[in-house]
């Protein structure tokens, strides 16, 4: 049996790419800190799902409990009635699942703004088991620790590009609900962070591949450190498929086309909770500059709250609205451009399909931020919120606003399959 569902309990992650500004929180010689949580004064509350499997199949709605996390936040999730308590609809205690990204991703990184509303990739694929009592279910991802999450995340903000390659580097662990669709999961990434000039082609391309993840290596390599090798597409990033002055399917990217170079940051990203519930976190870490109030910072290390001018407050409306406005090429919003320079001066002219440069206000955070993920037994969304500390590259830690924290809601679909 093969039954269409939501577990959203995996995806991205990073992927979740978010991962994607670039983080360092380690170094070759395996230095590797856990990147720290942002501070929380609030409590992240699951709209729906359970706490853990119970050992029996429940009846009635579960008591509602309080646990720390791992970043010592508390948690009150909301109950969930398990329903008829049939064992995931018959399909049995012992499940796999595979777990598609889709389109429509929106990732929020560091302090400046600069780098939000980019996106992680879609069709990346990851799968896990389920081990379940009734409908509610254990996550066990032991079998994805040092394995690779997708494919290589291409990434630019600001005229300054990254690739991405993230690892699994602990297993996901969490809950699942399989008749509401509702998870709470722990997911902790190793990435790879390089810093690439070619704002075009962050990572080297697939190129031709008709099909992704299908197993058949039908394009090549455009660039990187095997060019011209057959691959097989393992992601898309939307921005970058079909960007003018890059070659075609630039956002098609495949784990046979590794970047080339040493990484400028080897980070810890955790994702804790990942949910398709609602979290809060609270400002609540001192800035390292003294000229903004105790507590309006997320992350250690964290220069200011925001870019909003005169005094780091970032309005209710979620731009810096006293700020001079930035412009952005409407078709190719990673790519900044002067408004002064005219439309297509920086943008159309430069790279073909990029369109013409438009004004916009900064996005800010302010002294809280919420994500809201969403159940579903076919599809749905993930939410996390997280901090990403400063790699060794200025340049993407002056752009992006590191350390500083991230935020990203996360559209996905899985297939559930009864284990042998």
């Amino acid at each position: 049996m093969k039954t269409r569902t939501r577990f959203l309990a995996l995806a991205m992650v990073a992927t979740f790419a978010i991962a994607g500004c670039g983080d360092d929180n380690s170094n070759e010689n395996g230095n590797d800190n856990t990147s720290p949580s942002p501070g929380r004064t609030s409590t992240p509350v699951r709209t729906t799902g359970p706490t853990s499997a119970p050992t029996t199949a429940p009846t009635t709605a579960p008591t509602p409990t309080t646990a720390p996390s791992d970043s010592g936040t508390v948690q009150t999730p909301t109950p969930t009635s398990t329903g008829s308590g049939a064992a995931c609809n018959g399909e049995g205690d012992k499940l796999s699942v595979t777990v598609t990204s889709l389109a429509g991703s929106d990732l929020d990184t560091g302090w400046t703004g600069i780098a939000h509303n980019s996106q992680a990739i879609r069709e990346a694929k990851v799968t896990t088991d389920l081990d379940c009592v009734g409908n509610d279910c254990t996550v066990n991802g032991d079998a994805l620790i040092n394995t690779v999450f997708g494919a290589p995340l291409p990434l630019s903000s600001g005229g300054v590009s990254s690739c991405v390659i993230n690892e699994f580097r602990e297993g996901i662990t969490g809950t699942y609900n399989c008749e509401s669709g509702c998870s709470e999961s722990a997911v902790k990434l190793r990435s790879r962070v390089f810093l690439v000039l070619d704002q075009n082609k962050p990572c080297p391309p697939c190129v031709g591949d008709p099909t992704p993840n299908d197993g058949q290596k039908g394009g090549t390599c455009d660039g990187g450190k095997t060019p011209g090798a057959a691959c097989d597409v393992g992601g898309i990033s939307d921005l970058f498929q079909n960007a003018g002055g890059a070659p075609p399917d630039a956002g098609s990217t495949s784990n046979d086309c590794q970047p080339t170079g040493s990484p400028v940051g080897i980070l810890n990203i955790d994702l804790n909770p990942l949910t398709t519930g609602s979290v809060t976190v609270a400002a609540s870490v001192n800035c390292l500059s003294g000229a903004f109030p105790a507590g309006s910072c997320y992350c250690p290390g964290q220069v200011q709250p925001n870019s909003c001018i005169p005094d780091g407050v970032c309005p209710a409306s979620g731009v810096c609205e006293q700020n001079p406005p930035i412009g952005v090429c409407s078709g190719q919003p990673f790519r900044q451009c002067f408004l002064t320079s005219g439309p297509t001066a920086d943008c159309e002219d430069i790279s073909p399909g990029a369109g013409n440069c438009e004004s916009q206000q900064q996005p800010c955070f302010g002294n809280s931020i919420t994500r809201t993920g969403q159940c579903g037994t076919d599809n749905g969304v993930l939410a996390a919120i997280f901090c990403i500390p400063a790699t060794q590259a200025s340049a993407i830690n002056t752009v992006a606003g590191l350390p500083g924290p991230g935020a990203a809601t996360l559209p996905s679909s899985q297939v559930r399959t009864p284990r042998q």
